[in-house]
């Protein structure tokens, strides 16, 4: 969700993205952790922002294969989540329907995983996952851009 919703909302200030986050009803975080998810979310707009594709995946460090796939499964529905916290934004362009609709495939897979061969489909799985966000937020970049000129 962290990276979903200011891939909708570029001008999304970080207390807005919290209060989005957590919710009305639930504690917010303590003051130490609040200063961290803001440095996250600072960081987080940063990385989405370079157009060197630098931004990477947050995923389990050190994990089973499993785990790792686990991890994966629930990125993509925590980055569709945030797309959709603002759902009357209008429609995602072609390319970014078809990725979401990937994506929601994506976390929907068993997460049972053994082998080298599911070990090389969870790297190129997690390669497309991390350049198909950095696409979408690209395009919904672009749409609001032209959103503001008209």
């Amino acid at each position: 969700m962290f990276v979903g919703m200011p891939c909708v909302d570029g001008g999304l200030y970080p207390e807005q993205w919290l209060a989005a986050f957590f919710g009305e009803h639930q504690d917010a975080p303590y003051e130490g952790e609040h200063v961290l998810l803001l440095e996250l979310y600072e960081d987080t707009r940063r990385l989405l922002t370079e157009l060197d594709f630098s931004c990477e995946l947050f995923l389990p460090d050190d994990a089973s294969l499993s785990e790792h796939a686990q991890g994966l499964s629930e990125w993509c529905h925590g980055f569709l989540s945030g797309l959709g916290y603002e759902a009357d934004g209008g429609e995602c362009p072609d390319d970014c329907g078809e990725v979401r609709r990937d994506l929601r495939y994506i976390f929907q897979l068993d997460t049972n995983a053994a082998g080298e061969a599911d070990a090389e489909a969870c790297r190129a799985t997690s390669e497309f996952v991390r350049v198909g966000g950095q696409l979408i937020r690209g395009e919904l970049e672009q749409q609001q851009q032209a959103l503001r000129l008209h």
